[in-house]
């Protein structure tokens, strides 16, 4: 999890609530929207210790009425962080701290600069689904496969900053097991890896192409944008030995202040 600049005062929170409150008190000035405030209030909470991993928060009704913010607000938000890893949804018991979560090593794609350090930001990977389909645009790139091909679709934040989403399409012929592995497998990892250390096929190189679209509606609200943004879109096609394609990717980047590395074959 991604170390946040240290609000912590010299008393620790008597509660998960007085803890969520100080925080989103003090973030008050910088004009966030009240459910980025609500969710950088529990990162912050949670980076300085005054939440703990299981400590449960006050119901989501109680929580927006302490804030006076709304419960779709408050629902929004923790929806958002138990998306990240940073809470655990339990229903009809409550909503808890997660475990720490640790961010992708050595990512390829999605090494942003952060301007003011110039080192990568972390990036955390969640899964949001993954099926077989049929012929596209991945299909003319990767070859006919007579069994199809398997979709991977991923939210990324990058240190909570902005997301970023991911479609991954592989031959099933080949790869068609990854769909019975454990969902928290392919979270907070690069799945080049996966290919190479579950599959035997390493990427040895990827190459791409970038250009600005306007995202369809449900990439935007993944990436909770307008619908009038403009996004980065990069098509890469990664190969194996003999130059062979095992993979296809459509990657869709935010609008940022941060540098994306587009080095594709080195790894942070």
């Amino acid at each position: 999890m991604a170390k946040k600049p240290s609000m912590q005062t010299d008393k620790l929170a008597d509660s998960p609530a007085e803890a969520i409150s100080r925080y989103f008190y003090r973030l008050s000035p910088l004009g966030l929207s009240k459910h980025a405030q609500l969710r950088e209030s529990i990162i912050h909470a949670v980076d300085d210790g005054e939440l703990q991993y299981q400590d449960k928060l006050p119901p989501e009704k109680a929580l927006g009425d302490m804030l006076n913010i709304s419960l779709g607000t408050t629902q929004k938000a923790l929806g958002t962080l138990a998306a990240e890893g940073y809470l655990v949804r339990k229903h009809g018991i409550g909503t808890f701290v997660g475990e720490p979560r640790r961010s992708v090593q050595k990512s390829w794609h999605y090494r942003f600069t952060d301007p003011a350090s110039g080192e990568h930001l972390p990036v955390f990977a969640h899964l949001l689904g993954r099926s077989v389909v049929g012929d596209g645009p991945w299909a003319k790139a990767l070859g006919a496969d007579a069994r199809g091909y398997v979709r991977i679709d991923r939210s990324l934040s990058i240190d909570g900053r902005f997301k970023c989403v991911s479609e991954l399409y592989l031959p099933a012929s080949l790869f068609s097991g990854i769909l019975e592995m454990p969902a928290d497998r392919l979270e907070d990892v690069n799945l080049k890896h996966i290919l190479e250390t579950e599959f035997g096929y390493p990427t040895l190189e990827a190459k791409g192409g970038a250009r600005l679209v306007r995202p369809d509606a449900r990439i935007a609200a993944l990436m909770e944008l307008g619908s009038d943004a403009w996004v980065l879109k990069i098509n890469i096609l990664g190969k194996t030995r003999a130059q062979q394609p095992i993979s296809y990717q459509k990657m869709f980047v935010p609008p940022s202040e941060c540098e994306l590395d587009m080095d594709f074959i080195g790894a942070s």
